[in-house]
């Protein structure tokens, strides 16, 4: 894919995401629900949408990173993204290329050999809902080459 298509591709993508998450939620930041229906159906929403928040956030790092990417112009379509997890309560688990103590609570090793208390590198962000790990932040012991 060429970085035309990648332009295109995030633009309709970050549009479409944007109008169903205005539709879906009033287009306004909310506050963390407490209801057991309203949890169910953020949890609904937080799995249809998992591979995009666990992606979003390297993606991001990696376009900024290479500012020739023309996939940089992605990263602000994804705003919403983030204030509606935020909104919901829900905390990342780590950073994109950050250095971190494996934990296999939080961690999720692209290896089976990594320890417990060895230092990775966090290719993909999890995400919690206080002690709920809704999807482990995923690790290596390398970075990727970019």
């Amino acid at each position: 894919m060429n970085s035309m298509d990648l332009t295109g591709f995030g633009v309709v993508l970050g549009l479409g995401f944007s109008i169903a998450l205005i539709r879906l939620f009033g287009g306004r930041r909310r506050k963390p629900i407490a209801s057991p229906d309203q949890i169910q159906l953020q949890r609904q929403v937080f799995e249809q949408l998992q591979t995009l928040l666990v992606n979003y956030p390297t993606v991001a790092k990696a376009a900024l990173a290479k500012p020739e990417m023309s996939a940089k112009n992605i990263v602000p379509l994804f705003t919403t993204l983030g204030n509606l997890i935020a909104g919901w309560g829900y905390e990342p688990i780590g950073q994109p290329w950050e250095s971190v103590v494996f934990d296999p609570q939080l961690h999720q090793a692209d290896v089976a050999d990594i320890q417990p208390g060895e230092l990775v590198y966090v290719r993909f962000v999890g995400y919690r809902d206080g002690a709920v790990i809704l999807v482990p932040a995923k690790v290596s012991r390398t970075l990727p080459q970019i």
